[in-house]
């Protein structure tokens, strides 16, 4: 470039700064909403420009064209900034033996979906226990802990037949409140 390219060049960026420095300065500020980062962002797209007009690579002839590619610096400026700031919020590291517990587990085994109706049923479970008389109840918890009805019998101090009975009842109990549904909960 020559002495008098220079000077035109300088020119023409003291005009562009003068004329859309402080309206950069509005819409970078509307989209960082802090105005030292606006002017940071500014100050970078402006380094920008320069560098490209050095290099030939904004041949931009006009005002408006220069404008609009100023601004789309400084915007694509932002929009980096964002994604990398954000993206570490985004990602968290992962050791490579959670990657491989990853890899390695069933494609059986429950999802989130699973998950929540499994955790759902035994909330409805539990209720349905609750409602069973004391007697009943503790036949079962006897009988889900794989107690035998003699056992069982010796422990609640009754009969076995009681015992049977009582576990026949609450288990047709029980097949009622969940025939019933979900609308127990309630």
């Amino acid at each position: 470039m020559t002495t008098i390219e220079i000077r035109a060049e300088r020119e023409l960026f003291e005009r562009l700064y003068r004329s859309y420095h402080r309206q950069l300065l509005r819409f970078l500020g509307r989209m960082t909403r802090c105005p030292e980062r606006a002017e940071d962002l500014a100050q970078a797209a402006w380094l920008k420009l320069l560098q490209a007009r050095t290099r030939g690579m904004c041949t931009c002839a006009n005002d408006a064209e220069l404008r609009a590619y100023l601004f789309t610096v400084a915007r694509n400026a932002f929009l980096d900034e964002y994604t990398r700031k954000h993206e570490s919020l985004r990602s968290r590291p992962t050791e490579p033996a959670q990657l491989e517990a990853l890899a390695m587990r069933q494609e059986g085994s429950p999802g989130p979906e699973q998950e929540l109706e499994l955790g759902e049923t035994q909330a409805f479970v539990a209720f349905a226990l609750r409602r069973l008389p004391p007697e009943q109840r503790r036949v079962i918890g006897l009988w889900m802990m794989g107690t035998s009805i003699k056992e069982m019998a010796a422990t609640c101090g009754a009969p076995t037949d009681t015992v049977l009975s009582r576990k026949k009842y609450a288990l047709a109990r029980l097949r009622r409140s969940l025939a019933e549904g979900v609308g127990v909960l309630a």
